[in-house]
């Protein structure tokens, strides 16, 4: 009887835990679009995904100069890309570079955040570069 009891207890414990697992089962688009992913062509494009690492891309020793950043993407479709830009300091000459519009939620680009971008994309390089005045990035801490 004492074994049974116990055997009891194991098999409760384990259904308690089993129904306190989370869900993992992919749910419907709710647009009714969740087999219809376009692949990226090359060209304007516009993207949103979460961002999966990167940062700047800089060779160590340029100081004042241009930095580049490069970012590894999860677009919603599950198609990974990078996305690019680069930061200009002020010109003693005051010209200026095009600049698009960067917006981040945390000051930076955080692993994780949520990014939408519009920019040019290459796929021989699968590279989306952000660089026109009409380009733009912006995150969020998660998918608007």
């Amino acid at each position: 009887m004492q074994k049974f009891i116990t055997l009891f207890i194991i098999l409760m414990g384990l259904l308690v835990l089993a129904g306190c697992s989370p869900n993992t089962t992919p749910q419907p688009d709710s647009t009714g679009n969740e087999d219809k992913t376009v692949p990226l062509q090359a060209g304007v494009q516009e993207i949103g995904g979460i961002v999966l690492g990167g940062g700047d891309q800089t060779p160590e020793g340029l100081l004042g100069g241009p930095v580049t950043y490069l970012y590894q993407v999860r677009l919603d479709g599950g198609e990974e890309i990078q996305v690019t830009y680069t930061a200009y300091p002020p010109s003693p000459a005051g010209q200026s570079q095009p600049v698009p519009r960067l917006t981040f939620h945390a000051g930076v680009i955080n692993v994780g955040d949520y990014l939408a971008a519009r920019g040019t994309y290459d796929p021989a390089t699968n590279t989306l570069t952000v660089v026109q005045e009409t380009d733009f990035i912006q995150t969020y801490p998660q998918k608007p």
